[in-house]
């Protein structure tokens, strides 16, 4: 793993806003990127607390 994706970088590439962040992302292979433990909880708690649905 090369990159450990936080909280903010996620909503980032979820959303593809900015256009730059996903883009990179885009050239990643799935074997450098991680994402803790603590941001899955986070990003879940935000999504069920969200009043946007999709």
């Amino acid at each position: 793993m090369r990159f450990l994706l936080d909280t903010n970088i996620c909503i980032y590439i979820i959303k593809q806003k900015p256009a730059k962040v996903f883009e990179k992302f885009q050239m990643l292979n799935p074997s450098e990127v991680g994402v803790s433990s603590i941001t899955v909880a986070e990003l879940e708690y935000g999504a069920y607390k969200s009043q946007w649905v999709e």
